[in-house]
């Protein structure tokens, strides 16, 4: 076996039951594990910014990005409410541009701050929403969360997993070899079949404890994560290639960063909640 995927599985023994044990536990344990996530994921971010020739405010950009899951624990669904925070953290990270004597670039610094706190928190966040998605589900069992937020998670790791071996196996033709020059078109062909294939095995099983969500949405579902997984993977890479990085960080040992194993979780996991508000309740 390859070093390195050897690495990789042992890390993965290790790490991913303990985040399915915060998953399943929920409630404040599974909200310490996601801020914990969004801050070494905004620590991620903001060592990459720092290659650019701006100042991108590290403090308050991890401050700001840990409000999203802090604000989605307390008050799910709530849009009014989420306005006045976006609105707060603009003026906040603005107002500390406008008071530091060595602020320059103010355009810049304040956009890329914005930019590592709405990615990072913003969309770390919604795994709450989707967690405590039996608090908008009338009668619904608090265990559901965790069943369902188990779809986007196992759906997007496969489909990163079944593009890698394909495309080691049948890849000839890059994706976008500009950003990333090893993801190939035939892996994610191939991977965006099986998880259409997988998506509809989990509607057919999660039907079961929650009778809206069927086979159907689990084919609809498998078809937008096998497109927004690898889109997810490309944002980062283009993030490190800009920054001239190979890895967000080396803090998960065979899979770099925090960012590097979560890229495609950051995007299927917002998208799979707007579907079930919007689509399937």
């Amino acid at each position: 076996m390859d070093r390195k995927l050897g690495l990789r599985l042992a890390t993965a023994a290790v790490l991913a039951p303990t985040f399915v044990l915060t998953m399943v536990v929920g409630r404040e344990l599974f909200l310490l594990a996601v801020m914990v996530l969004t801050v070494a994921a905004g620590i991620e971010f903001f060592s990459m910014a720092e290659q650019k020739p701006y100042r991108a405010r590290l403090v308050p950009g991890v401050t700001l990005g840990l409000v999203f899951p802090l604000f989605f624990y307390q008050a799910p669904g709530d849009s009014a409410l989420l306005v006045v925070v976006l609105t707060a953290g603009v003026v906040g990270v603005a107002a500390a541009q406008m008071l530091d004597p060595q602020g320059r670039e103010a355009i810049a610094t304040v956009a890329f701050t914005l930019l590592g706190a709405l990615y990072t928190g913003l969309l770390f966040g919604h795994q709450i929403l989707v967690r405590e998605i039996s608090r908008e589900i009338a009668g619904a069992p608090y265990w559901l969360g965790a069943i369902l937020l188990a779809i986007p998670l196992v759906l997007t790791w496969a489909n990163d997993t079944v593009a890698y071996f394909a495309g080691l196996s049948w890849g000839k033709r890059p994706l976008l070899a500009r950003v990333s020059p090893g993801k190939s078109i035939e892996g994610a062909v191939v991977a965006l079949m099986a998880t259409i294939v997988l998506g509809a095995v989990a509607g057919s099983l999660v039907t079961r404890w929650f009778p809206p969500f069927g086979p159907v949405h689990g084919l609809a579902i498998g078809a937008l994560v096998g497109v927004a997984a690898p889109c997810g993977d490309l944002i980062e890479s283009a993030f490190k290639r800009d920054a001239g990085v190979k890895d967000a960080s080396q803090i998960v040992p065979g899979h770099g960063g925090v960012l590097d194993r979560f890229d495609g979780v950051l995007i299927t996991v917002p998208l799979f909640y707007y579907y079930l508000v919007g689509v399937v309740l």
